[in-house]
């Protein structure tokens, strides 16, 4: 058995693919470029592969990263190389590591994402840092979730850490967010537009990096500036 951990992008022309059709895409990519990929035991053996976060419908990702278990070793460069060839337009694979069959996982040490995002808006680029910076000096942004059959009042302040406007042009504002995600918080960039009273506008979004806990050991993750 060996671990593999990938560092990939998720593109415009597939930015709507849905969890569970991007993973049945880099199943068949799998196949394509023969790495022998590990299946769950059971009646409906299943691959096991293992996403860091899922991206929402309609965000691209440039820097997302997943790990695969295999049934034997491989040789990285080869199998980077039909990888790439096998996918679809829309993914692309830039990096392939080996990481300890038994460290913890993406979704264990996962703790925030950062985001860049476009905005369509009015606002001058003045009346946008007003906006910014009073979302940051508030103690409290309090907003309502549905989940199932309940509401719930949830502060998001904590979950913003990052907030910062990074070019303006022709209306369109560009945004800089790095946000908690993971077990101990999700926070989207759309819930933080709402609080800008930006949520109705047209929004483009990007997650361009994950953040993971801290570990005294060093290959935990498998990439360097994460």
């Amino acid at each position: 058995m060996e671990r593999l951990r990938l560092l990939f992008a998720k593109k415009e022309p597939i930015k709507y693919i849905a969890h569970l059709d991007l993973m049945l895409a880099w199943e068949r990519a799998l196949r394509r470029a023969q790495v022998p990929l590990a299946y769950s035991q059971g009646f409906n053996p299943r691959p096991k592969m293992q996403l860091a976060s899922g991206l929402p419908l309609g965000t691209t990702g440039t820097a997302e990263i997943m790990d695969i278990f295999l049934t034997e070793p491989v040789d990285l460069a080869t199998a980077l190389a039909r990888l790439r060839t096998a996918l679809p337009s829309g993914m692309a694979v830039h990096t392939l590591v080996e990481v300890p069959l038994k460290s913890p996982t993406l979704q264990h040490l996962l703790r925030q994402a950062d985001y860049t995002v476009t905005v369509e808006t009015d606002l001058t680029a003045d009346e946008l840092n007003k906006r910014i910076s009073n979302l940051l000096e508030r103690g409290e942004v309090l907003q309502v979730r549905q989940r199932k059959q309940q509401t719930e009042q949830i502060n998001l302040r904590p979950w913003v850490h990052q907030l910062q406007l990074i070019g303006f042009n022709n209306g369109d504002a560009h945004l800089a967010m790095r946000l908690t995600t993971g077990q101990l918080g999700n926070l989207r960039p759309q819930e933080v537009l709402k609080a800008m009273d930006l949520g109705d506008n047209w929004a483009q979004i990007e997650r361009t990096g994950l953040i993971f806990e801290e570990s005294p050991n060093s290959d935990l993750i498998g990439f360097e500036n994460l």
